[in-house]
């Protein structure tokens, strides 16, 4: 890529900061641009900065990591950094690429911080890797699966879980659709009802109240088909 990704540590803990930038500073696509002891002080480095990516801790005192995902408008990429596994969910619902516990050894950062590549230059129109698509990573049977976006056909809602549909596989995930929907660019994917969102690329036929995935049949709510309109096809088509 043609520039370093700018980054920033969050973590009230100063041996934390300190250890992590050691180990960023040996990952070559990486600048640090600040590191901050609260959530208050990193507002301040993002609104100068504007990094791409941000190392979060959760547990800190005042406004904990996961509030402040919450409270911030525009999100950077988020890698969490954190001794408590409990948080991971939320996490994951919350969109972040990644979540690490500590301690952190340098081979599992340089892994969170691949994936974090690979998601920045997707949103930036950047080409990673030849022959690689961006792609989301879901716990499925307490592991986690690396799911090509282009590979996702539609996302079924079932009570606390979700199942992700491909061509060849029927995933199952503890999450909720709208964190999926959160994880998944808009460009890309659309909600046509309350349990479903499906991959705009993959829709074959469409009718007034149904959306076609191949031979599969998705019912196209009302409160969201503007929506589906704008992102997919022109009001016309429609029509009949």
């Amino acid at each position: 890529m043609s520039c370093k990704i700018k980054c920033i540590i969050i973590d009230d803990e100063p041996a934390a900061r300190n250890g992590l930038a050691e180990d960023i500073r040996e990952i070559n696509f990486l600048e640090i641009a600040g590191a901050a002891g609260n959530v208050f002080e990193a507002l301040e480095i993002i609104q100068k900065f504007s990094p791409g990516l941000i190392f979060l801790d959760i547990e800190m005192r005042g406004l904990n990591g996961l509030d402040f995902l919450k409270l911030i408008k525009v999100k950077p990429l988020v890698i969490l950094t954190t001794a408590y596994p409990q948080f991971a969910l939320m996490g994951f619902e919350l969109g972040v690429v990644d979540y690490l516990l500590k301690p952190i050894s340098a081979e599992r950062l340089k892994v969170a911080c691949d994936k974090a590549l690979e998601l920045y230059n997707y949103r930036n129109n950047e080409p990673s890797k030849p022959g690689r698509s961006a792609f989301v990573y879901l716990k499925c049977n307490g592991m986690m699966e690396k799911i090509h976006l282009a590979d996702i056909l539609y996302v079924e809602a079932a009570n606390n879980y979700v199942v992700v549909h491909t061509p060849t596989r029927r995933l199952l995930t503890y999450r909720t659709l709208k964190g999926m929907e959160n994880q998944l660019p808009a460009d890309q994917f659309v909600k046509v009802h309350k349990s479903f969102i499906v991959s705009k690329a993959h829709v074959t036929q469409i009718t007034r109240s149904e959306v076609y995935i191949n031979q599969v049949r998705i019912p196209l709510s009302k409160n969201f088909k503007s929506d589906f309109q704008k992102g997919v096809i022109s009001e016309n088509f429609l029509k009949r």
